[in-house]
């Protein structure tokens, strides 16, 4: 058999997007006729369809592996991809509904949403159940076929997303850096969506635009202005897939979100005045404080309660800098952990 001449540019793969608040049943790509999405996006990586090789102990008194001591555990594999957007308001509200399930601004994360389907402290997610807060990822011309030239991703959640600006960096835009996952496997195919909205009707948020009270490019933490010069924020959990219903088609029984919520983040800025009366809180009060930052152009977080976690000088620059860890927390069980605003 010949070598195939066949060649797939990179450049050519488009990642689309299914973004639809319409429940969809969990385990089963979105129609063509639902709202898939070209957003902006900086980076991606691309999942495959393999499984894993669990191999038993050797035999007594045997020197060497038998095959029939090896099997592939398709019944255990679940899939991740990593995916850089541009912090436009659709590719946040839809990272947002991925996440824990509230794609509408102001998305709220309170300790009483659970894995995000949309019913209160419910953890699990059970396959064939109807959702909003999971997505069909399409990579088009991703596909190793010659023409299932498509690689066709379902079921897929977000376990963490890191939402970060700086002024040094891609020249100060929001960008949404997200892993997502899922318990079913890619799929070559040639995809049906005939139109996809390009997501290009708002501008990506940006670090030159934020706007807390009346000082221009300022983060606000306990009260203090801060002058930012970059932030992040990463909310997280862990997922892990429940079984397989068979050992042929390898379908979960459902996923389960195994931890709780986990918003962390940081925020570097000019040492000043300012930093210095929060001494209090940056040597450890057990006190948790507010930290909001907040744009010109219709983009805020708000975190009611945080908790700084070792604060550390910078000498290295031009001037002094200094760098704010914290964790985020909720005021009580219905409080949420973190706003964010969005138009």
């Amino acid at each position: 058999m010949a070598i195939e001449v066949q060649t797939i540019s990179t450049q050519e793969i488009k990642p689309i997007f299914a973004f639809d608040t319409d429940a969809q049943a969990y385990g089963t790509a979105h129609e063509a006729a639902d709202d898939y999405f070209d957003f902006a996006i900086q980076s991606f990586t691309m999942p495959y369809d393999s499984a894993s090789l669990e191999v038993t102990p050797n035999l007594s008194g045997h020197y060497g592996q038998l095959e029939k001591q090896a099997r592939h555990r398709r019944d255990l594999n679940t899939w991740t991809f990593d995916v850089s957007f541009f912090g436009t308001v659709n590719a946040i509200l839809a990272n947002c509904l991925w996440a824990f399930g509230d794609g509408a601004s102001a998305c709220e994360l309170t300790p009483a949403i659970g894995i995000g389907n949309g019913t209160a402290g419910d953890m699990q997610m059970k396959h064939g159940a109807t959702s909003a807060n999971h997505t069909t990822a399409i990579f088009r011309n991703g596909g190793t076929d010659a023409t299932a030239d498509d690689l066709i991703v379902r079921g897929a959640m977000i376990q963490s997303m890191t939402l970060r600006e700086s002024v040094d960096a891609n020249a100060g835009q929001l960008t949404c850096d997200s892993t997502l996952w899922t318990p079913y496997p890619p799929t070559e195919a040639a995809n049906t969506i005939a139109v996809d909205t390009v997501d290009a009707a708002n501008a990506v948020k940006s670090i030159f635009s934020l706007n807390t009270n009346s000082t221009a490019s300022a983060i606000q933490l306990g009260g203090q202005e801060l002058m930012p010069l970059s932030w992040e924020i990463t909310i997280s959990r862990s997922l892990e897939r429940i079984g397989s219903q068979d050992y042929s088609s390898y379908l979960p029984y459902a996923v389960a979100q195994t931890s709780g919520w986990e918003v962390t983040g940081s925020v570097t800025v000019k040492a000043d005045d300012n930093t210095y009366d929060l001494i209090s809180n940056l040597q450890g009060d057990s006190a948790g404080i507010n930290l909001s930052i907040d744009e010109s152009s219709g983009f805020a977080i708000d975190c009611p309660d945080v908790m700084v976690d070792a604060t550390t000088l910078d000498n290295g620059g031009s001037f002094l800098t200094q760098t704010i860890p914290f964790r985020a927390f909720a005021a009580s069980t219905t409080a949420n952990i973190i706003s964010i605003t969005i138009s």
